[in-house]
Order: structure tokens, then sequence, then C-alpha cells
């Protein structure tokens, strides 16, 4: 059995998360504004870049999984992107936020470095999440470590909430130029992200070819169609990547539609600052409890038992009229359900690669773990299709007197169509997820026969 972890290590697994989180949200939140506001694009062409960037947004996901599967690099399989991937993808996220030439000329550096940019963070934000499985057998400390990145994502969207919206803002406003504001902040947040990485990368040292091979050690790849094989032969993994999808969806579409939903429904948009920020805080403490209500309950019963509370809410909403007020309380209350499972999932990704191990004798822990991004992009592809269709069957136009078709429009995508969405990846992942007993059951009887010969 392998020495358990330093302490230093499960309790900062969650820093590149950090670093992630304030690096990524600049796009998350302004990749959109940067190219119309400050570059000047006119709509249809900054519309074409976001549709060319999501389309390779999603193609990049199994594609990075096996590159992570198939590389072999000096300083541990999964250990050294940390040290590589950062400077590279720091370096095209700065192109991708760079002011130059002509309209087109700046379509063209934003569509690099976005499709190259996320090719290189995908797979080392996966190298990431797989050292979870990779550095530990041990249960519990695969959750205690999966739930600290939890935190550390939260306490990521709320230092960029609260410091880089505004650096954003005060760099624009000291360059007279809003593109160098941009910029500045991307440089400043592709350097804290950078060293995030690098101080894990230099914390697990001695841990370097944990659950990997040695790259001196010869060994026999797995051909790419072996690997893509791995997911069908993974009942489990294919219910978690379902509910997961679900769970993405409600978060997305809760995000999006939040400023239709205050000033059309509730009329109380100055109420949606305080809302967003109490989201965040939300999250955060779920972060927090997640190793305790997993140790009581279980990382899967603790995970459906969250997102119970989290359709619970979206129903209540949807059903009974609610003051700005009673909104926000049933809302802040049910994202328990979406923060818990956040804080959990990495370890139960990991529950997967063992069980894909089991059922077929080859480990594919890095494309399996690089699919933990998947239901991220399909959820935010999904979202923006539920907000389009709501806002067009509503004829929706800016600052329209709100009708009942569109306060119903707004009611349905913001509650009931990810509440559905949701139900059905429950129902399928509790199917599913009994597969995980299987393997439970066989490693058990083995274990006490191994007993009985000793005695």
């Amino acid at each position: 059995m392998a020495e358990k972890l330093k302490k230093s290590v499960i309790y900062l697994y969650g820093l590149p998360s950090f670093g992630f989180q304030i690096f990524i949200y600049v796009e998350l939140m302004f990749f959109s504004a940067f190219l119309t506001d400050a570059v000047k694009m006119p709509v249809a062409l900054a519309g074409s870049v976001l549709m060319i960037t999501s389309i390779f947004d999603l193609i990049w996901v199994p594609v990075a999984g096996i590159i992570l599967q198939k590389s072999n690099l000096k300083w541990g399989k999964f250990r050294s992107w940390l040290l590589i991937g950062p400077p590279i993808a720091a370096m095209l996220y700065i192109l991708q936020f760079l002011k130059i030439g002509s309209p087109v000329t700046n379509a063209i550096t934003a569509c690099i470095g976005f499709v190259v940019g996320h090719l290189v963070f995908d797979v080392y934000y996966s190298a990431h999440i797989a050292m979870n499985s990779a550095l530990t057998s041990d249960v519990e400390e695969r959750v205690k470590m999966s739930a600290n990145r939890g935190v550390f994502n939260a306490l990521g969207s709320l230092t960029f909430a609260y410091v880089g919206v505004k650096a954003i803002q005060a760099a624009s406003i000291a360059f007279n130029d809003p593109a160098r504001g941009y910029l500045t902040v991307v440089i400043m947040v592709a350097l804290i992200m950078v060293l995030c990485y690098w101080t894990f990368f230099f914390l697990t040292k001695e841990y370097a070819f944990r659950g990997t091979t040695l790259k001196s050690q010869k060994t026999e790849g797995m051909p790419i169609r072996e690997i893509l094989k791995q997911l069908l032969q993974n009942p489990p993994l294919i219910g978690l990547l379902l509910i997961d999808l679900g769970r993405y969806v409600g978060k997305f579409v809760v995000l999006g539609l939040s400023f239709y939903y205050f000033k059309y429904v509730l009329n109380d948009l100055p109420g949606m600052a305080i809302f967003m920020t109490g989201l965040t805080v939300v999250i955060l403490i779920s972060a927090t409890l997640a190793t305790t209500v997993a140790k009581r309950f279980g990382p899967n019963k603790a995970y459906i038992g969250a997102l119970c509370i989290f359709i619970a809410g979206l129903l209540i909403t949807w059903l009974f009229p609610l003051s700005p007020t009673a909104f926000k309380i049933v809302m802040l209350v049910s994202f328990v359900g979406y923060g818990l499972p956040d804080s959990l999932v990495v370890a139960m990704y990991s529950s997967c690669v063992d069980y894909g191990e089991w059922r077929t004798g080859k480990n594919a822990r890095g494309f399996i773990m690089a699919l933990l991004t998947t239901p991220i992009k399909v959820g935010n592809f999904i979202k923006s299709v539920i907000i389009t269709a709501v806002l067009a069957s509503a004829g929706y136009i800016a600052d329209m007197t709100p009708t009942p078709e569109l306060i119903q429009g707004i009611k349905n995508g913001f509650c009931l169509f990810p509440a559905i969405i949701m139900i059905i990846g429950l129902i399928v992942f509790v199917i599913l997820s009994r597969k995980m007993k299987d393997m439970d059951n066989d490693i058990a009887s083995k274990k006490i026969k191994t007993e009985l010969e000793i005695i």
C-alpha cells in the first residue's frame, strides 16, 4: 500500500484550479465584449469568431484526452503537463486578447489564440484532474483533494468577481483604451495561473510517477480505437457524464437567464448583483462541507441528494409565484445542489477510472479524466440553445414591456427545462452506477479469498 500523501499535496491540490478560474473567467465573461466593444468588430464577424471557437472547443475534448493518454513525458505522465502547458497557454491567451490591425486580422488572431490555446489547456487541465486518481488509491484522500479543488474553484470565481472585473475597468480608464485594459488583466491572470500550476508541480516532485509508468520503461501504447472503447465499456462513466451534463446546464442557464429573470419576471434588476455574489458564497460553503457529507453518505449518494435539492429549488420557482426575496432564498439554497457535487465529481471520475481498469484490464486514466470537461462544454452549448429558443419564441426585443408569453418563457427556460434535463440524467446515473457494485463485490471477495489463503 502506497504511503499517505503529504498534507500540503492534499490541501493544495486545488491551487491550480484557483489559478485556472481567474484565468478563464476573463474569457467566459468578456470575450464577446472584447470583440465587439474593444476591437469594434462587426457583430456578424464577432459571431463567426464565437461560433468557430465554440465548435473547436467541443472537438478538443476527446483529442486532449487521447494526447494525455498517449503521452509520457520525463517529469511524470500527468505532472509534466503542469510545467509545460500553462506558459504556452498563457502566450496564446494573450494573443487571443491582443488588438492588432484590422477587425479581420483581429478575428484571425483571436481564433488562433483561442483554438490552439484551448487544446493546450484542455490537456494540462485534464492532467491536473487525472492526478487525483494517479497520486493515491485511497478514497478518503481522493475525496479530500476533490473537495479542496471545489473550494479553490469557488475562491477563484469569487476573487475574479471582486477584483478582476474592477481591474479591467480601472486599467481601461487608466490607458483610455478598453483593449489595453483587457490585455493588461489577461497578462496578470496568466502569470498567476502559471505560478499556481508550477507551485503544485514542485510540491508533487516525489510523487511524479505514482499511478503511472516510468518514461524509461517500455509499455505497449493503447490504440486510439481501444481508448475510445473505454467509454462504451464503462456504464458508470456514461451515467456520470449525463448527470454532470444536467448539473452544468442548470448552472449555465441560471447564469445566462438571470438578467432577463430579474428584469422581466421579478422587476428587480439591482438585486441581480446580490444574487450572483450569493451564489458564489453558497458554492464556497458547499465545497467546505463536501468532505464531511461524502464521508457520511458516500460520494454517489451525496451527489444524488444534492442534485435533488437543485431540482426541487428549480421546480418550486417554476410552480409558485415568488417575491424577489423569496426567489433569492430558494435559489441560493438550491445551489447547494450544484456546489456540493462540484467538489466531489473529480473523486467520482477517479472511481470510473478504477472501474474501467477492472472491467477491461487497461488503464485509460488520462482519457477518462479529460472527459470531465465534456459536460461543461456541451452544457454551455445547450444553454445557448435554450436561451435563444426562449427569447425567440416570445418575440423578445430589448427593453420590451413584459408579456405573459415572455414571463412564462423565461420561467420555463430558467426552471423547467434544466430540471427536466437533470431528472433524466439523475435516473440514468442511478441505473448505470449500480454497475460499480460489481467491481466492489469482486474486490471484496478477492480480499476475503486472499485472507483465507494466508490463514
